[in-house]
């Protein structure tokens, strides 16, 4: 997933060596439709399209579980790994998962022409209604502070910046100490 497009997108798929199909969710659309909050995501299709492994938020080669998950898929040594449901702190409305999905991908284009603030204004007003959902904010992340993703992701700016952000919001009142149960209005 990422709103900034392949170029963007590229470079990691290249770091990784990946030598299977990429696809690159510039529109986010699996955000939409599974509603996750959480990047980095591991979904494992099978040859007909079949979902046989998801999770969302913090899956990596780099875990363990996660690669005997995916590798007892490939050894046909079951058909689908289930993993834990994790509830979401709010629901959020078809309506508002429109409004946000529109003002992602208008923040999206506007990036795309080069109106850096603009996008990062559209994309604000979507975590507004979302403000748990990480990825929206490492997509204003990633425009306001290009040199913390490029050439490689600075994961301890970001758990700070998250911090700092959360302590913000908590001043305002947009959110408690446990995070935002409730998406504010």
């Amino acid at each position: 997933m990422d709103n900034q497009g392949a170029e963007a997108a590229r470079p990691w798929a290249e770091k990784a060596g990946a030598t299977f199909p990429t696809v690159v969710d510039r529109d986010n659309a699996l955000a939409a439709i599974y509603d996750y909050k959480l990047i980095p995501n591991g979904i494992f299709l099978d040859e007909e399209g079949i979902i046989r492994y998801r999770k969302f938020g913090g899956f990596t080669i780099e875990n363990a579980a996660d690669v005997a998950a995916i590798q007892r898929l490939i050894d046909g040594e079951v058909m689908q790994v289930e993993l834990d449901a994790k509830d979401a702190p709010y629901h959020l409305s078809e309506s508002d998962r429109a409004l946000i999905d529109t003002r992602m991908r208008l923040g999206a284009e506007r990036f795309a022409r080069g109106a850096q603030t603009d996008a990062i204004a559209e994309w604000a007003h979507a975590l507004h209604l979302d403000p748990e959902n990480l990825t929206i904010r490492k997509q204003i992340w990633m425009a306001r502070y290009p040199e913390k993703f490029h050439p490689t992701i600075d994961f301890d700016w970001q758990k700070g910046q998250l911090a700092r952000e959360r302590a913000e919001e908590i001043a305002q009142g947009i959110c408690g100490p446990d995070g935002c149960p409730l998406p504010h209005r």
